[in-house]
């Protein structure tokens, strides 16, 4: 995250001058600075510097009107809404300051031949991704992207830089394509330190022949052999992936019904998330659920095992349904324990400290990392701990909100391993499309506070017409709106009590942005006319 002052507005974020204005800026202070030079006209270069003055004039005020964000469609796209321009900056949510700080770069990047993004669908919802990576693939300039998202990286790189050893290594294509190249280079490495090693034994065989014999002259000669074939073996390619080991435990038997909803309903602050949700788990079920953030997710979630109740409605869980809760806020760990005192939290009495350590082992956390607070580690630190605890249990039904945030995506690809291996049903939330691919074959989809439920992969599911038609204008709906609700694209606001009826002929952006206002409370779906 940039330093942004935390008490600037976010309008005056968005308006602050680009990095081509900035520079503009000072060179255009230089020269003014000279004119004031008693000397300046009898410099023998006076005419071409007022000449580069009358340039840079033109090129700043091009620079400025380009740099203010505060009109730019963009915003409809990212959900930045009215008010949050008002708000400060240091008050803005981890996804508003992303969404604020996105807007702002990409609407500078249209002019530009270089756009540098550190994990750009970070917090965003899937409908926000898919505008980002096809905004990304319709810019013009050179893009230089760090991300953990699979499907973005395969659809944007044409090309891979890995970071390892104080050293770059380059690979041309894709993420998938970086990865075949990178397990070649791998056995390929591999292959050669094999033959150097058995060439070694040889070698070294012959010394000692030579050396019975007196030839010293010839041990010195292959002894330089040796150190050559031993230089040879140092690593050339990435170092191999340290990738902790997660196996869920076999799964309890469990009924052919897991769970049951009937006519759930919840409000939150007074708005209401859902009504009259009605769906069913299955033995051997494995849903994602997806929706707008701000839908209800987690809440329905924290219904789901019992951490709230609804409004109306129930969820009749079976007797034989032993539910294990991934939380993505961590909130069941105490940050001011020690990592090996929380794993032993997890039973009672705990687990020997041999079972502890093994456990933790496998996770990463060895020797003294045991011994660290909680509260002291990373993000991703603190997932693999999650993680470690989850699996210590036995469920038959696993219930996560967010798996792999602040996971690497070769630790992602052993958490959805582990899910498809995983005997028992799973519902999972989460916005990564590479992640609820591999692992579902139903999708849940909260939209217009209904939640349905598709057959199939997250690829499958997600371009189904049936989808479409939950998700998009059934009907031509009309919406009430509840909060004012900005349209940058067309520059128009929608006031409190208002009615935006659908025609059929709007803009998807449009429409992105209605389904992210709903999501948001901002307007409620009412009887089309």
């Amino acid at each position: 995250m940039p330093n942004i002052a935390p008490e600037l507005l976010v309008r005056d974020v968005l308006a602050a001058p680009s990095p081509d204005a900035i520079r503009l800026e000072a060179e255009v202070r230089d020269l003014e600075a000279w004119m004031t030079a008693p000397d300046a006209w009898d410099a023998p270069d006076a005419s071409e510097r007022m000449a580069r003055y009358g340039e840079l004039q033109a090129a700043l005020g091009e620079a400025r009107s380009r740099s203010s964000v505060g009109n730019d469609p963009i915003l409809s796209d990212l959900g930045v809404y009215e008010e949050l321009l008002e708000q400060k900056f240091g008050a803005l949510s981890g996804g508003e300051k992303s969404k604020v700080l996105l807007a702002r770069a990409l609407a500078n990047a249209k002019e530009k031949d270089l756009l540098l993004l550190d994990e750009p669908t970070n917090h965003m919802d899937l409908a926000t991704i898919e505008w980002i990576e096809s905004c990304l693939m319709d810019l013009d300039a050179s893009i230089v992207l760090a991300s953990h998202d699979k499907f973005l990286l395969d659809n944007i790189a044409e090309k891979v830089l890995e970071v390892d050893r104080r050293k770059v290594f380059e690979y041309v294509g894709n993420y998938s394509d970086y990865r075949t190249q990178r397990d070649a280079i791998a056995r390929a490495v591999e292959a050669r330190k094999r033959r150097n090693f058995d060439e070694v034994k040889r070698q070294l065989a012959i010394i000692e022949d030579l050396k019975s014999r007196k030839r010293y002259t010839q041990v010195r000669s292959r002894k330089k052999e040796i150190a050559r074939r031993e230089a040879e073996t140092a690593p050339t390619a990435p170092t191999a992936s340290k990738a902790f080991r997660l196996v869920f435990g076999a799964a309890p038997k469990s009924g052919r019904s897991v769970l049951r909803v009937d006519g759930v309903s919840k409000r939150h602050s007074g708005r209401l998330l859902f009504d009259h949700v009605s769906f069913e788990i299955e033995k051997g079920d494995k849903i994602g659920l997806i929706g707008p953030n701000g839908c209800g997710k987690t809440t329905l979630l924290e219904i789901l095992v019992g951490r709230q109740q609804p409004d109306a409605g129930s969820v009749d869980v079976s007797q034989t349904t032993k539910i294990g809760y991934f939380s993505q806020h961590h909130a069941t760990m105490a940050f001011e324990r020690t990592v090996y005192d929380e794993m032993r939290s997890i039973r009672d009495p705990p687990p020997p400290e041999d079972w502890v350590r093994g456990l933790l082992g496998r996770f990463w956390f060895r020797g003294d990392d045991v011994f660290k607070k909680v509260g002291q580690l990373s993000g991703g630190e603190r997932a693999r701990l999650s993680l470690a605890k989850f699996i210590a249990r036995e469920h038959n039904l696993l219930v996560l909100d967010e798996p792999t945030n602040h996971l690497d995506i070769e630790s992602q690809e052993i958490v959805s391993s582990a899910l498809k291996e995983y005997p028992g049903s799973v519902l999972v939330v989460s916005h990564n499309r590479s992640f609820l691919n591999e692992i579902v074959n139903k999708i849940g989809v909260i939209a217009h506070r209904e939640v349905a439920v598709f057959q199939g992969s997250f690829e499958d599911a997600w371009t189904a017409a049936k989808l479409g038609e939950f998700l998009g204008e059934k009907g031509l709906p009309r919406y009430r709106v509840l909060r004012v609700v900005r349209d940058w694209e067309r520059g128009v606001s929608f006031q409190k009590g208002e009615t935006i009826q659908l025609t059929g002929v709007e803009t998807q952006a449009f429409r992105r942005l209605l389904r992210w206002a709903e999501g948001e409370g901002r307007i409620e779906q009412v009887a089309a006319r």
